[in-house]
């Protein structure tokens, strides 16, 4: 039995480390049309309006390839993302599902809309102390009518 306790505590501690970025940081990649994208930065404000609910329960997770300018309102970043900046806007629910999704690349921008739950899109967790959002984000191959896309970031952002 103690061998079990063991190995299980082990496998926890290591799952947690698979996840472990700094507060304010993300690691992974955006790619668009095989243009990758390297996400470095994580930001993220609560209480913000689902489009399909009504609610004000999204959070809001922005993943950038470099530090957004002080003063950035991360409530309208949809739309502004900073001059010479890429990367992405990913709402999450109250119940851990992606609702929005938006994506500044080199070519422009995609906007994928308000949705429920789609299947394209995971969103997998990690519990903090600290009160933030962290997790993983993914999406294997989104084709759309002007470009396919994939990601895969691990981030923790602090919520403002």
């Amino acid at each position: 039995m103690p061998r079990a306790i063991g190995t299980a505590t082990f496998v926890l501690l290591f799952a947690g480390a698979a996840f472990a970025v700094d507060p304010g940081r993300a690691q992974g990649t955006i790619t668009v049309d095989g243009a990758r994208i390297n996400l470095n930065y994580a930001y993220a404000v609560d209480h913000q309006k689902n489009e399909i609910t009504n609610r004000k329960d999204d959070t809001r997770v922005v993943l950038t390839d470099k530090p957004l300018p002080d003063g950035t309102k991360l409530d309208d970043i949809d739309y502004s993302f900073p001059e010479g900046t890429l990367g992405m806007v990913v709402c999450v629910t109250h119940d851990d599902k992606i609702s929005h999704i938006v994506i500044q690349h080199a070519k422009g921008m995609y906007d994928g809309g308000a949705f429920d739950s789609d299947p394209n899109y995971a969103f997998k967790r990690v519990r903090t102390e600290r009160g933030d959002i962290s997790g993983n984000v993914s999406a294997k191959r989104v084709k759309t009518n002007t470009m396919t896309f994939s990601l895969d970031v691990e981030f923790d952002a602090a919520i403002k």
